[in-house]
């Protein structure tokens, strides 16, 4: 008799909570599930539920769980809770419970990210305790070499654990600018850790929402030119502040311009509550209120759901003239796909894993540049040169299909 194939995918959160790695977990489980596998998708709230898929919850793993929120703010501080040991446990044994006999684990970010160090934790010590089981840890994103996070981290345990390389796993990461900061962190050779790119469902993609046209109604964004897209969370590595910078100079050739910043501000974030302040007086400094538009306020003034972010963000690159990225840091670059999906000129900051993922279909603006002089390039890739856009059309549908997912990457791993 056959033997069932089970995977079992883990990360805190899955749609509709609104985040990179969360809008790929309904793809790939769609990926293992057509390939033969039963799906189980493990993670603290949301939902993914498709024909031999199915979702677990444990509400602990969520960085939005009220009990979690209480022991980060200590560990914040680089305290432990008094509750933090009893907390662990109680997650261990529900992890214990959750995985069962399934063999084959995949764990998205929990081991290199601090938005729950209990889960970190937990998953560390239950991955010593079952070294028969396969653990595939697939990394997104690096703390301890990112300026956002590294200031709240502490060189002992469990934030220490971040940077520690596991035994007998099998490492996955986004990008070769991922896997040589990878290889470095946790000093494991650059063989050992695979490169899995993140992929593009265009036929989720290529949808219309219908509150979409309700929002271009609203910012009248058809006699807007140039209207140019940041999708972004508001957060300070996204490097907003130069891309108001930016339009503000655009603006005294482009009267009309607007600029849509894409992210919901997490208003529980003291930090990123100030952060957002620090945004919006520079938007008033410049005399921008008619020219930056915070898409999560234009949801609450239309009564739109959060929830419906990502497939109105979607649409809107479809309207867009342009697509703006002025990270410091990423992994991978997400929105690149997206961008190319539907055929949107892009500039992106010139950081090594945006040159990885775009390659020729970009314009790369230089991060040592004056704002002045990035929007002087603007300028003249709005007027002369759009071309890139189709470059990169091309290279998403022949590099990041979901489609072709299987047979590229993931066969080579899960079906040695």
């Amino acid at each position: 008799m056959k033997q069932i194939k089970q995977v079992i995918i883990i990360h805190y959160t899955l749609p509709p909570i609104v985040g990179g790695v969360e809008s790929i977990l309904g793809p790939l489980a769609e990926v293992f599930a057509k390939n033969g596998y039963l799906v189980t998708v493990l993670a603290g709230e949301g939902n993914i539920e498709e024909q031999n898929i199915k979702t677990s919850i444990i509400p602990e793993l969520s960085p939005n769980n009220v009990h979690v929120k209480n022991q980060q703010r200590i560990l914040r501080l680089g305290s432990l809770p008094e509750s933090y040991e009893f907390r662990l446990q109680n997650l261990q044994r529900r992890i214990e419970t959750e995985v069962g006999n399934i063999n084959d684990i995949i764990i998205h970010n929990i081991m290199t990210m601090p938005f729950n160090l209990a889960a970190t934790e937990a998953f560390w010590n239950f991955i010593e305790d079952n070294p028969k089981k396969n653990f595939y840890i697939w990394t997104h994103d690096l703390a301890w070499l990112m300026d956002d996070y590294k200031k709240h981290l502490y060189r002992r345990r469990p934030w220490s654990l971040l940077k520690k390389a596991l035994k007998n796993v099998t490492y996955i990461t986004i990008s070769e600018f991922r896997r040589r900061q990878m290889s470095d962190l946790l000093n494991v050779p650059k063989k050992k850790i695979s490169v899995i790119p993140n992929m593009l469902k265009y036929q989720d993609f290529l949808k219309f929402n219908m509150d979409t046209s309700r929002v271009i109604s609203f910012l009248s964004i058809f006699q807007k030119y140039p209207v140019i897209l940041l999708p972004a969370r508001i957060i300070p590595r996204k490097n907003l502040e130069k891309g108001i910078e930016i339009i503000a100079s655009l603006r005294r050739t482009f009267p009309d311009i607007v600029g849509i910043i894409t992210g919901i501000l997490d208003k529980n974030s003291k930090e990123l509550v100030e952060y957002s302040q620090v945004l919006y007086k520079l938007i008033e400094d410049n005399d921008l209120e008619k020219n930056i538009v915070f898409l999560g306020q234009t949801f609450e003034e239309l009564n739109i759901s959060h929830e419906k972010n990502r497939e109105i963000v979607r649409d809107l690159y479809f309207v867009s003239h342009l697509v703006l990225i002025l990270s410091t840091d990423e992994g991978f670059g997400l929105p690149i796909l997206e961008a190319g999906a539907a055929r949107t000129p892009i500039a992106v900051s010139q950081i090594t894993v945006f040159r990885e993922t775009a390659k020729d279909g970009a314009l790369y603006l230089p991060t040592d540049e004056s704002p002045e002089f990035n929007a002087n390039r603007l300028i003249k890739f709005l007027k002369e040169n759009l071309s890139k856009s189709d470059l990169l059309f091309k290279r998403v549908f022949s590099c990041y299909n979901w489609e072709t997912y299987w047979q590229d990457y993931l066969k080579l791993i899960f079906e040695e």
